[in-house]
């Protein structure tokens, strides 16, 4: 990131905004989570899930070898199942997450047509997942959110199409945290690092 701000910083000769949208799917398989029955009684527990979408929304600016920008993206997943020591029950439900980063990339020319980015965002980050339990009356995984701080590196090539429209692909780790139920008994799930292969557009202007 500071090599992206300095980079800004040396080039504010011929500085361009953009507006630009992003599409993708999400690797989340699973999410690890600590499952609390009361009484001081605690088992680890994991929920299955489908992999699911990811979009997001981008405003930025950039200079020859830089861009900074603020970002919005919301994913979804659904629930497959719900596992807790040897028991495990198929569930339904869906989840959903949201981030709000500021990111800044270096980026570089690779030929005439395509440059590759390399880069890193920090912000704030909400997490939910629906309640679920076992039919024979525990429900142990209640529903939990939360929210606190995401952070994410990224990477991606683009592919210029024809002033202003670029195009591009990347691959993102975002850090979410981790959803609570807030009682007890109830569940507390980890802070899950999930991985996003993503399609998008640019929009330059001055």
């Amino acid at each position: 990131m500071a090599l992206a701000w300095s980079a800004a910083s040396a080039d504010e000769s011929s500085p361009h905004y953009y507006l630009g949208l992003q599409g993708g799917r999400n690797n989340l398989n699973n999410w690890n989570a600590d499952v609390s029955l009361g009484a001081g009684v605690t088992l680890p527990g994991k929920v299955n899930l489908d992999q699911g979408t990811q979009g997001g929304l981008i405003l930025g600016r950039q200079t020859e070898h830089a861009r900074y920008e603020i970002e919005y993206q919301h994913g979804s997943f659904d629930l497959q199942a719900i596992n807790l020591g040897s028991q495990t029950q198929a569930v339904g439900g869906s989840g959903h997450y949201d981030a709000l980063t500021l990111n800044a990339y270096r980026t570089e020319s690779l030929s005439e047509s395509i440059s590759g980015y390399l880069g890193a965002g920090i912000g704030f980050g909400k997490t939910k997942l629906p309640g679920a339990g076992f039919s024979s009356g525990c429900h142990c995984f209640p529903a939990a959110s939360g929210n606190g701080l995401t952070y994410q590196l990224r990477a991606g090539l683009e592919y210029d199409l024809a002033a202003p429209h670029k195009a591009f692909i990347q691959y993102t780790l975002l850090s979410l945290p981790g959803p609570d139920s807030g009682s007890n008994p109830g569940v507390e799930y980890d802070r899950k690092q999930i991985g996003i292969i993503g399609l998008g557009y640019r929009y330059i202007f001055h």
